[in-house]
């Protein structure tokens, strides 16, 4: 009976540090979902981005938002001409430059656009050239914005507004604008016939 005992209590001796070995795994594993936890996630750096300044050799490249567009450079004599929407012509940072202190309506009133940033933001287009852009994505005429389309057609200056009526009445035949409402919208506020373009 005694050896009996005996074997009963090594078996429950080994039970017990099984058991407190058990407890202290998970305690361990507890600890590591813990600290796993507690861990934070470190900001990533962002990179600096390095702005090129302008300097008055660079060849800025300058589209026409409308046709028939000619600048001539009092300085050098040097005369610019775009003949068709979407034509660029290479001018230098300084003509664009005494463009831009003597004629600001070449930018203001959007008949050309400095295909550089840095220029834009220079003489302060950055929003112009935002409605402009807002005005040419064609995903922007629904009926959500039909509203701000329309309003922001008719506040342009009359040679640009004539490009953008153009351009409406191609998205109207291309079938890229489709929504009835939105068209009889802009044929209303725009005064122009589209109906008779829906194909």
């Amino acid at each position: 009976m005694a050896a009996k005992g005996k074997a009963k209590s090594a078996a429950d001796k080994v039970a017990v540090e099984e058991s407190a070995a058990t407890i202290d795994v998970t305690a361990e594993e507890n600890m590591n979902v813990k600290e796993e936890e507690i861990v934070e996630e470190k900001p990533v750096a962002k990179k600096a981005v390095v702005v090129v300044p302008l300097e008055k050799d660079d060849e800025i490249e300058v589209i026409s938002l409308i046709p028939n567009v000619s600048y001539k450079d009092s300085h050098t004599g040097d005369i610019y001409k775009w003949e068709d929407v979407g034509q660029v012509e290479p001018m230098p940072f300084d003509v664009v430059q005494r463009m831009w202190q003597k004629h600001k309506n070449y930018f203001k009133s959007m008949w050309l656009k400095p295909l550089d940033d840095r220029v834009i933001k220079k003489f302060g287009l950055t929003g112009t050239y935002d409605k402009y852009d807002f005005l040419m994505d064609e995903s922007n005429y629904t009926k959500e914005n039909i509203g701000k389309i329309c309003d922001s057609i008719t506040s342009t200056p009359s040679a640009l507004k004539l490009s953008l009526c153009n351009k409406v009445k191609s998205l109207v035949a291309s079938g890229k604008v489709s929504d009835i409402m939105v068209i009889r919208a802009m044929e209303k506020n725009l005064k122009i016939d589209l109906i008779p373009l829906i194909g």
